[in-house]
């Protein structure tokens, strides 16, 4: 799923990588556990389209640290290419295979909106009928028209984004249809409403709607602890109190249990290139079809911009749809607690591919994966000469270093010296020059003791560097031209702190107290009340969190979105 776990969060949404991979630096260590080969398999030759592939997704599997990378290759008439990298076990240096499960995350939400349109085709199923007259149990509170089954599946609902349904009544900070804002709790009512209308459960219902028909009988329509053989081991980051960094040392992620429709599902990538060949063909299958012409055009409709998912994109029912030089491609990326998918299917050039790492790294997806395999089906069908692969992103390399360098001051004196070296950014730190690492546009990891629990966040006045943040420490630059003193709301000072919740999903979340604000990681919070406040400066963000419990000047819990979470001295 997207847009929910909090597990080394740099801010309220965890920071989407669509970057093409990064280089190892000189002598940096492979995370704890890994058994690399000494050296990196040699490029094959030749102009092998599915070799030219090969060789680019193992480099990029290394530069980017990632154990294991399941890439299922489709085109109208079939599967083009099954491929496995890396290992499902990095412990044993168990190869991953074909076989081997990976779950994918939000891409389920493509199939929810799918069987929700085969119930309009049966006539079952009206999308512009309000949601609390089918499921009249269903608590929103809201001032505004009511929620359609059409604003579920196109995220324009304005109900925050909790991961499931909150023992709370939800709330709507915007009328309907009006603003995109991700909402996993929607597609969680909208799988609730396929159980209802089908009179079955979600998996009976997913299984003999969509994964039958298409043979994908590898899949699994939830997560459960039984099909745990069938897939790899998977990893997160070991430090969820941090920043997580290219190659930061990993741990075995837990179990987990999922029946949630928001991202339910765990496939092969032979199953997923069936999928994708039914996509291709705008919902017919060999034999009839999966969804009628009608309503694939509506699937595959963009309802509102979806800036997030690419330059030009928006949202349909259960996809993302972008336009990329004169053809559609539809697109949609999975995060879960422990893996990372991407997939994108060009409707034009008539390409689809499918990729999925076991690890959940700080937001990263496997587009760039996705991205080059479709570039290269595409020249090598027009007989063109293959695309040359995407250049490595160093993560020390800094084009624009000078931007960042000069010397910071807080407001207590304190100084921060930045340096531009040869195309690195430095920290001078106490007679040490520490290399940052580019995490993010404008966001920094400092591999320092003093540095590592926060990343440092630049802020620019108009294209210039102007200040930068370390966790509560705030300091201004020489460009800096705004105020340097601040007040504070006192009772604020209790709100401040560190906060836990053990559901693998979320994890830690830390408050800081700067320039008279609170943030959480770069993202400032607006209050609403005397302890309740809005995440993000847009009026109609409806994700919310309260402080309560106040005790010894120090708020015991924090509740996002009903979730609660509790304060933790560390």
């Amino acid at each position: 799923m997207e847009g929910i776990s909090r597990r080394g969060f740099l801010g309220w949404t965890a920071w989407t990588a669509f970057g093409l991979g990064a280089t190892r630096a000189a002598g940096a260590p492979w995370p704890s556990g890994w058994q690399e080969p000494a050296s990196p398999a040699p490029a094959p030759g030749g102009s092998d389209p599915i070799q030219v592939i090969d060789a680019f997704v193992e480099r990029h599997r290394r530069e980017m640290g990632l154990p294991g990378l399941t890439l299922g290759l489709a085109g109208r008439e079939g599967t083009i290419a099954v491929r496995t990298y890396g290992h499902a076990d990095v412990k044993t240096g168990a190869p991953v295979r074909p076989e081997n499960l990976f779950e994918i995350g939000s891409i389920t939400k493509s199939f929810v909106g799918i069987a929700l349109l085969q119930l309009r085709d049966e006539g079952r199923l009206d999308l512009g009928r309000p949601i609390r007259e089918l499921l009249p149990w269903l608590r929103i509170e809201s001032a505004y028209a009511p929620i359609t089954v059409h604003h579920l599946l196109t995220h324009t609902s304005g109900l925050p984004n909790p991961l499931s349904l909150p023992a709370i009544p939800l709330w709507t900070a915007s009328p309907p249809g009006e603003h995109f804002h991700y909402c996993n709790a929607g597609y969680q009512i909208l799988g609730l409403l396929l159980e209802t209308l089908d009179r079955r459960p979600l998996r009976e219902s997913l299984r003999a709607r969509i994964l039958q028909p298409l043979g994908m009988a590898a899949s699994e329509p939830v997560i459960s602890h039984e099909i745990r053989p069938r897939l790899p081991v998977s990893y997160w980051p070991l430090y969820d109190d941090r920043p997580f960094h290219r190659h930061g040392p990993l741990a075995e992620a837990p179990n987990l249990a999922m029946d949630n429709a928001a991202g339910c599902i765990a496939s092969t990538p032979a199953d997923m290139a069936l999928y994708m060949r039914m996509l291709l063909n705008r919902g017919r299958m060999p034999r009839g079809r999966l969804l009628s012409e009608e309503s694939f055009a509506l699937f595959a409709k963009p309802a509102i911009p979806a800036p997030g998912f690419g330059e030009g994109a928006g949202y349909g029912y259960g996809i993302a749809v972008q336009p990329v030089e004169g053809r559609t491609l539809l697109r949609h990326t999975g995060g879960m607690v422990s893996f990372s998918s991407a997939m994108q299917v060009d409707l034009d050039a008539g390409f689809g591919a499918f990729a999925s790492v076991n690890a959940s790294l700080a937001g990263y997806r496997p587009n760039a994966v996705a991205a080059y395999a479709l570039a290269v089906l595409r020249a090598a069908a027009e007989k063109r000469p293959l695309p040359p692969a995407p250049e490595p992103d160093d993560p020390y390399k800094v084009a624009n270093a000078a931007d960042y360098a000069g010397t910071y001051t807080s407001p207590d004196g304190r100084k921060l010296v930045l340096a531009a070296e040869g195309g690195l950014l430095k920290l001078v730190q106490g007679g040490e020059r520490v290399v940052l690492e580019r995490i993010a546009p404008d966001v920094f990891f400092v591999s320092h003791p003093a540095f590592e629990l926060y990343p440092l966040y630049f802020r620019r006045a108009g294209e210039a560097v102007a200040e930068v943040s370390h966790g509560g420490d705030w300091y201004a630059g020489e460009r800096y031209t705004g105020p340097r003193i601040f007040e504070t709301p006192p009772e604020w000072r209790a709100y401040a702190g560190h906060y836990r919740n053990e559901n693998p999903w979320e994890g830690s979340l830390r408050v800081l107290l700067r320039n008279g604000r609170l943030w959480v990681g770069g993202d400032p919070l607006a209050p609403l009340g005397s302890n309740l406040f809005r995440f993000g400066e847009e009026e109609h963000a409806p994700d919310r969190i309260r402080f309560d419990d106040v005790v010894n000047g120090r708020a015991l819990r924090a509740v996002i979105n009903g979730t609660e979470y509790q304060r933790i001295e560390t």
